[in-house]
C-alpha cells in the first residue's frame, strides 16, 4: 500500500524548512569572508580590555550544550508515545524534526557572534563544521519516518 500522503506532505515541507537552515551556514560563512575581506585586517568588536579566552571558553561551552539539546531531541524524535493518533504522530516528527535543525545550527550562530566579538574565524569555522556535521545526521529521512509509523500503526499497512 502507499504512505499516508499526509506523511508525504508533512515531510516534504520538514525537509525544506531542515534544507533551509543548512543553507544558512552557508550564508554565515559568506558573510564571515565578506568583512574578513571588506575589513581586512578585521579585529573584532570588543573592547580591548575584554579577555578573548574567557569569552571563547563561554562560547564553545554554549556550542556544547547546544550539541547535546540535539542529541537528546534527536532520540526524542522516534519515541512512542501511548494513544497517539496518526496526525499527531506526523505532525511531533516534524516539529521535533525542525527543533532539532534549529539547535544543530546553534554552534554555527554562536560561532558568527564569536567571530564578530573576537575576530577569529578559525573559532567560527570549528563551530560550524559542527552544525554542519550536526545537520546531516539528524536531517530528516522518509524510511525512518515511515518506519516508525508502520511499527506505531501496523495496520494502516505502511
Amino acid at each position: 500500500m502507499h504512505p499516508d500522503p499526509d506523511l508525504k506532505k508533512v515531510f516534504r515541507t520538514t525537509v525544506f524548512v531542515s534544507g533551509a537552515m543548512l543553507a544558512s551556514l552557508f550564508l554565515y560563512a559568506l558573510m564571515v569572508e565578506l568583512v574578513r575581506s571588506q575589513l581586512k585586517p578585521f579585529p573584532g568588536l570588543l573592547v580591548s580590555g575584554v579577555r578573548h579566552q574567557t569569552l571563547r571558553y563561554l562560547f564553545f561551552a554554549a556550542a556544547v550544550g547546544a550539541v547535546v539539546l540535539v542529541r537528546f531531541a534527536g532520540r526524542a524524535r522516534f519515541k512512542k508515545t501511548p494513544g497517539e493518533d496518526l496526525s499527531r504522530l506526523i505532525f511531533r516528527l516534524s516539529r521535533t524534526a525542525v527543533i532539532t535543525s534549529a539547535l544543530a545550527e546553534l554552534p554555527a550562530v554562536l560561532g558568527f557572534v564569536l567571530f564578530l566579538l573576537t575576530g577569529f574565524s578559525r573559532d567560527f569555522y570549528v563551530l560550524l563544521f559542527s552544525s554542519l556535521v550536526l545537520e546531516f545526521m539528524y536531517f530528516p529521512r522518509q524510511r525512518d519516518w515511515q518506519d516508525l509509523v508502520r511499527e506505531s500503526f501496523p495496520r494502516q499497512g505502511m
